[in-house]
């Protein structure tokens, strides 16, 4: 077994990747690299804490707010999908945490049977990240989550500037004039 401050940038990066996309126990996360669950945990840690800093997040999760930065999405929507004004799609996604205290428990418990946070997050048409909102439980409805949403406050404003912009979500989201949802089954995959 390696000593974590010796594992390289790209190993610790894979074994985060690895445990955050199964959720899977850190022993059986480091047994196909050769590292000990002590170790796992340090490097998801690690590389958690460094995706999590101001640089990354200031950098890189940035919602579009000049005109221009807006119009450059709009049109790679349109082009690649043949879908005018979208700046953005919206989604809630449970990622499982441990179990809350007993008092809140009840604020966590989703409706797929297991202790979450409902993180919300708009993409573009590439899938950058432009936005994250992981403030709310699992128990707590898309719709909800949209309704007190800084996204939602700054859309509106633009709906209320005569700016014909909106986000895609599915069936889970109010239909309002700065958010379509699916409509007719109709399906983007990006």
């Amino acid at each position: 077994m390696r000593d974590s401050k010796r594992i390289s940038l790209e190993l610790k990066v894979l074994c985060a990747l690895s445990f955050y996309a199964t959720g899977s126990y850190q022993r059986l996360v480091g047994m196909g690299k050769h590292l000990g669950q002590t170790s796992v945990s340090k490097c998801v840690s690690q590389v958690t804490e460094a995706l999590n800093s101001q640089i990354i997040c200031n950098n890189f999760i940035k919602f579009p707010t000049s005109r221009a930065e807006r119009d450059v999405i709009k049109q790679k929507f349109l082009t690649t999908y043949k879908i005018p004004g979208v700046i953005g799609c919206i989604d809630g996604s449970h990622f499982r945490i441990f179990t809350p205290q007993k008092e809140i428990e009840h604020l966590f418990y989703c409706r797929k049977h297991f202790h979450s946070l409902n993180v919300q997050v708009v993409c573009d048409s590439e899938c950058r990240i432009l936005n994250v909102n992981a403030k709310y439980g699992g128990a707590t409805h898309d719709a909800f989550i949209w309704d007190n949403s800084l996204v939602n406050q700054y859309m509106q404003e633009l709906h209320l500037n005569n700016e014909q912009v909106w986000l895609l979500g599915d069936s889970g989201y109010p239909q309002r004039p700065c958010l379509k949802n699916a409509l007719n089954g109709f399906v983007i995959t990006i």
